[in-house]
């Protein structure tokens, strides 16, 4: 198979030879970290160890795609952040401080952002990859604007903001916008498949729903709109209340959690006429668990309602066991060697069904080639 040439159709909504199962959100775990010397921190600054563990996951459990960065503190840092980097492999980088905190009106893109921090890493490491793996999906990702304002003005100013001078919010989340589309472009020259804009901040239990298209409308379609590459929105938590905003901004995808119920999201898809794949959703406590059957029927009742990139729900938690991940694409292909796909084609054209696994006890997934999971002693 294929992999680019499959992905590329999932995203154009054509026909696919399997419904990919590649990881559009990060995946950095620590078997791979111990399998390639390559991990945090180190993964974060240095672009050849970056690529070694970002091709991990594709390496030694067979997902579809090669993804890098691991964290969200990039745009920030470029922009002025002091980011404490941390030195433990489960740990990501978090921002300790910031020249715009509680300051709205002193957000500001400067001159040199793309050169600063370590956004220069990253685009090494993206045509390492490129150039190492030229038949694998490569996967991009950056923070989205109301998040990245949220980062550098602190989340709880940030909120205060929002009901006492929501104008203002509006002209700085577009400021950010500017330092977000400025990553993009750059990825329009490094030759990805996918790139994925990670966006917490917007869901509905922080940016109340009925703010979305005053607040975060138009700077996320104009990102949407600056990227000549397939890009992804995600958004954490239970995304029901805005998938009529988020399958409306012209994203090739909307990436989501477990919470949500992928059949209602392609009603909601279908009747917006929408061209925005629906990507997620294994719940990742079911991977970080190992949870083998788990993961195979959340896999085939996502498969059954639609999911057109199959993955995981949100970030893969760095602890999952790599096996956890092999299950997942194994999964997949069961699926197809069942037959189960003409399954998914009548619910598709009907866009009401009940999944027929939900009455039918399922075997773990067909995976007794792989090797035993050492730590968790995982029987399968």
């Amino acid at each position: 198979m294929d992999l680019i040439d499959n992905l590329a159709n999932a995203f154009a909504g054509k026909e696919v030879e399997k419904v990919p199962a590649a990881s559009i959100v990060s995946v950095a775990l620590m078997e791979g970290m111990e399998k390639t010397g390559a991990g945090f921190p180190e993964s974060h600054t240095n672009a050849e160890k970056m690529v070694a563990l970002g091709e991990s996951a594709h390496k030694y459990a067979g997902v579809e795609s090669i993804n890098l960065p691991f964290d969200l503190a990039i745009e920030a840092e470029a922009m002025g952040c002091t980011v404490d980097l941390r030195d433990a492999n489960e740990h990501i980088p978090e921002i300790t401080a910031s020249p715009f905190f509680d300051d709205l009106s002193g957000v500001e893109l400067c001159d040199d952002f793309l050169s600063n921090g370590r956004i220069p890493v990253v685009a090494e490491a993206c045509q390492i990859a490129r150039e190492k793996y030229p038949d694998v999906p490569l996967i991009s990702g950056q923070i989205g604007p109301f998040t990245l304002l949220g980062q550098i003005v602190g989340i709880e100013y940030l909120m205060k903001c929002l009901a006492t001078n929501p104008n203002e919010v509006k002209v700085a989340v577009n400021k950010c916008a500017d330092a977000v589309i400025e990553v993009v472009k750059a990825y329009n020259e490094l030759d990805v498949q996918g790139d994925c804009m990670y966006e917490p901040s917007i869901a509905a239990d922080l940016l109340p729903p009925e703010m979305f298209d005053e607040i975060v409308k138009y700077p996320l379609k104009r990102i949407a709109d600056a990227a000549d590459f397939n890009i992804v929105l995600h958004v954490c938590g239970d995304t029901t209340p805005i998938l009529e905003h988020t399958l409306d901004l012209g994203y090739n995808g909307f990436s989501f959690e477990d919470c949500v119920n992928v059949k209602e999201a392609n009603k909601i898809k279908y009747d917006l006429k929408s061209n925005t794949q629906l990507v997620g959703n294994v719940a990742t406590d079911s991977l970080f668990k190992g949870d083998f059957e788990s993961i195979r029927e959340e896999s085939f009742r996502a498969l059954d309602r639609g999911i057109d990139i199959l993955g995981s729900s949100c970030c893969v938690p760095p602890g999952t066991p790599l096996k956890a991940m092999e299950v997942l694409v194994k999964a997949r292909d069961e699926y197809y060697e069942l037959g189960k796909q003409e399954t998914r084609f009548k619910n598709e054209k009907a866009l009401s069904w009940t999944p027929s696994y939900i009455d039918v006890p399922l075997p773990v997934a067909n995976c007794h080639n792989m090797p035993e999971h050492e730590e968790r002693k995982i029987k399968i």
